[in-house]
């Protein structure tokens, strides 16, 4: 597992220092990219491309009706093709009696997959043509035919070239959403609020038609803030929740992890909670418009608190706690038409050594798009701590709202 720890020193309740640990958890999450051995030289020579001037592929539907433009790609229910007059369109394959392009596509079927760094000369290359229920790849001199019945995905040549045969670059995969929120109030008393999130997922390969192998989750936020009233000494408010999580896949939807989570919370009186541990995962739904994981795993975590605490009766009290225990999480994802997206995660951790020192987190976020990659963050946060010091509350919730920029 890949550790780092952090002193207590040296994570100052500012939002400057809290910008250096975004950037830490940012360097963690590009660490195994970093690692990734250097791919070995193209498997195979790419094909050919096709000509600038090629003809523009020709759609028949059953009814006779034809219209032209270009083949996107396919999948085992419906191709999508490209036009002029109405953009991009899905047609069921079972609605077209025949279509010819003569641009380069890989033809990939239930029996013939594909794998990074490794070339399968069995999978067909070429231009097609579709008759019927039967499509037929042709390469120079040679042709295959495949029953529209076992296609997976129809990809163009380029793009799995890419994906199969070259070295993915360091950005190569990486998805998700930064926010940002500010607000100051100069009056009879100040205040400055701060709130940024960070949300990123990178999959290696980053393309569906292929199996999963690596995926890395980082997820951050902080809400800092202080509120001056003179002659009163300043108030500050820091809550910050990060973690860091690293998927292997064994299986397409069963995954191994180890994941790293950082808590940092003034009003509950937690200077910070680190947690370290690894287990097992595995993706429950997954469809374009969602998908939902669940994992557990066992950890070992160290809490520091602004005072001592005492988690056992005849315990000295101490303001450091060393605690294993097991976290069980789930992660969700649900897209609504217009590009709004909504997120959930959330996470309970109970201890085995001290059981009433539990923990849990949820965030239930939505995103709307507002301008081409930016839209506008709506976010709700809640962090439970069963055992605060003296003084302090256990429960903190968090209600904000920011500029959020999307990466494709």
């Amino acid at each position: 597992m890949r550790i780092f720890s952090l002193k207590k020193t040296v994570f100052l309740p500012t939002f400057v220092e809290n910008s250096i640990a975004i950037a830490l958890f940012l360097l963690i999450g590009l660490a195994p990219a970093l690692a990734t051995p250097k791919s070995k030289k193209s498997v195979s020579k790419s094909a050919p491309k096709a000509s600038a001037k090629a003809q523009p592929d020709v759609l028949v539907f059953l009814n006779g009706d034809r219209i032209t433009g270009n083949l996107v790609k396919a999948d085992g229910a419906n191709i999508y093709f490209a036009t002029d007059e109405a953009g991009q369109v899905t047609v069921p394959w079972a609605k077209i009696k025949s279509f010819e392009t003569s641009k380069r596509f890989a033809v990939l079927t239930k029996n013939k997959t594909a794998q990074r760094r490794h070339s399968n000369p069995s999978i067909p290359v070429g231009s097609l043509q579709l008759n019927g229920k039967m499509l037929t790849i042709a390469d120079n001199n040679t042709s295959q035919n495949v029953p529209v019945s076992d296609i997976s995905y129809v990809i163009d040549d380029a793009t799995y070239e890419k994906n199969v045969a070259h070295k993915q670059g360091l950005l190569h995969g990486i998805s998700g959403s930064v926010t940002e929120g500010y607000s100051q109030v100069n009056s009879t008393f100040s205040t400055t609020t701060i709130t940024s999130a960070i949300n990123l997922t990178r999959i290696v390969p980053a393309v569906p038609w292929m199996k999963p192998g690596r995926r890395t989750l980082l997820n951050f936020s902080n809400a800092y803030s202080t509120f001056t009233q003179s002659p009163n000494p300043t108030a500050v408010t820091n809550i910050l929740l990060g973690s860091l999580e690293e998927d292997e896949y064994l299986k397409p939807r069963f995954y191994v992890l180890e994941q790293a989570i950082y808590n940092i919370n003034s009003v509950e009186g937690l200077a910070l909670e680190q947690t370290y541990g690894s287990g097992f995962g595995y993706t429950t739904v997954k469809t374009p418009k969602q998908e939902l994981d669940l994992s557990a795993t066992v950890n070992y975590t160290q809490q520091q608190f602004s005072q001592p605490v005492t988690l056992a009766p005849g315990q000295i009290p101490n303001a450091t706690q060393n605690l294993i225990g097991a976290t069980f999480a789930d992660n969700y994802t649900y897209k609504f038409p217009r590009k709004i997206v909504l997120t959930e995660m959330s996470n309970v951790t109970p201890e085995f050594n001290f059981p009433q020192a539990y923990t849990a987190n949820a965030t239930v976020g939505a995103t709307m798009p507002i301008f081409k990659n930016f839209g506008l963050s709506i976010q709700a946060i809640d962090n439970y701590l069963n055992d605060p010091p003296p003084g302090f509350k256990g429960n903190s919730t968090q209600y904000t709202t920011g500029l959020t920029y999307t990466i494709p």
